[in-house]
């Protein structure tokens, strides 16, 4: 019984995954780079037979220059697989928020990497996580926590978060056995930096050209860099796609956008639970941004001023800069995101907000009604879309979202009325 259970939980967690790789292919079958990112994801999930991580990190809130300063590879466990979750059964109540319950599924599922001896970075930026940290100390595993101060009005919080990451980096040293040096945190530096950069201008590039790159495609790109182990690598490709996006572009010029554009924000859309993505294009409607605490560390690059200084100045550095743009679930006023997308929306021409919450991740529903406040100021409205990873709802999200896209094109058209 307990072998056609493991059975059954694999075969969820295959079809889920192989749906949303074949889509992401059919759709964007016209660019030949996306094969690179596909076979990334799918060599992530499936191909373990290497050398077993040494750091594994726990969510995307954690600088991984320090980690790549100690000459190890990242291997980051974000969450985003309704089939995984399955395989966390036993380690956290069935209630948790999907990404938590999906991050522990991945470390329990039994096709994953060898992990036994490696060490793991928890950011304490919930319950959920702290709960998952104790469980895995439990088990004996090697764990390093970096608690992040909720409040940064707090004068003391970015002296605090920087004596976390100085403790943290000396725990990665002491595992790795590799010290952090002054010149490999200016390396890793440059390294994210030039990661970071190419992102934006990814984005900046195919934004808004549906027809060239789905919407879908251009957030699973972004999610690839976390499947990756060669920075390098991935910069080198996404260049390439870069390229044949300027090429396709330059082909199709003069062709003008009539569907309305959404900005998504809130709780992270995570491969490969891509149901909300691929539903907003079903229904007409093109993301112009996806923000949340995943893009938002596309803001965090370092110019060569910052890169002078001592090795403990360095790390001031990062812990000042990913302190500032952090946007996760873990401060009690989420400014650096709702400053983001107020900027966004005076600067970039967007017809309406998804505010996407999945369940169980009740913090960022606190930050809901000051998002609906500033935004109805500049006369966008606000779609709350609650969620989680099942599949069942969907043709009812689908029912809402062709209402909310029904009327930003009605929107749309009024507009044009005016301005004629």
């Amino acid at each position: 019984m307990s072998n056609n259970i493991s059975s059954a939980k694999s075969d969820s967690f295959d079809k889920e995954y192989c749906e949303s790789l074949n889509k992401l292919y059919n759709d964007n079958i016209m660019l030949h780079e996306i094969k690179w990112f596909l076979n990334t994801a799918y060599d992530w999930a499936y191909e373990n037979e290497g050398a077993a991580p040494e750091v594994v990190l726990l969510g995307a809130s954690i600088p991984e220059e320090l980690v790549i300063a100690s000459g190890a590879a990242p291997y980051w466990l974000i969450g985003g697989s309704l089939g995984s979750c399955a395989w966390s059964d036993d380690l956290v109540p069935r209630d948790t928020d999907p990404v938590s319950r999906s991050v522990a599924g991945y470390i329990k599922r039994p096709e994953s990497p060898d992990l036994s001896g490696s060490l793991f970075i928890i950011p304490l930026i919930s319950d959920s996580m702290r709960k998952i940290a104790y469980d895995l100390k439990s088990e004996g595993r090697k764990v390093c926590l970096l608690d992040v101060p909720p409040d940064k009005n707090d004068s003391y919080a970015a002296k605090k978060y920087s004596s976390q990451l100085k403790a943290m980096c000396a725990e990665i040293s002491k595992h790795t056995h590799s010290r952090v040096t002054r010149r490999s945190l200016v390396n890793a530096m440059k390294l994210v930096s030039q990661a970071r950069t190419t992102m934006r201008r990814f984005l900046r590039i195919s934004r808004s050209r549906p027809d060239i790159i789905t919407d879908a495609a251009r957030l699973f790109v972004l999610n690839s860099y976390y499947m990756t182990p060669d920075a390098d690598e991935w910069i080198y490709h996404t260049e390439c796609l870069i390229g044949e996006l300027q090429h396709h572009v330059a082909a199709t010029a003069g062709r003008t956008k009539i569907s309305p554009s959404v900005m998504i924000s809130g709780s992270p859309v995570l491969f490969p639970n891509y149901k909300i993505p691929f539903l907003v294009s079903d229904t007409g409607l093109s993301i112009t941004e996806a923000v949340d605490s995943i893009s938002m560390k596309s803001n965090v690059i370092y110019k060569r001023a910052a890169l002078w200084g001592s090795r403990g100045r360095l790390i001031e550095t990062i812990a000042s800069r990913f302190y500032r743009y952090d946007s996760s679930s873990a401060f009690v006023k989420n400014d650096a995101l709702f400053e983001y997308v107020s900027w966004l929306v005076q600067n970039e021409k967007t017809d309406g907000v998804i505010y996407h919450v999945l369940k169980g991740q009740i913090e960022y529903d606190f930050e809901l009604e000051r998002f609906e406040e500033m935004l109805s100021g500049f006369g966008i409205p606000v779609f709350r879309l609650e969620t989680d990873y099942q599949y069942q709802d969907v043709e009812q999200l689908r029912i809402r979202m062709e209402a909310f896209s029904e009327m930003l094109t009605q929107n749309r058209y009024r507009e044009v009325r005016r301005a004629s």
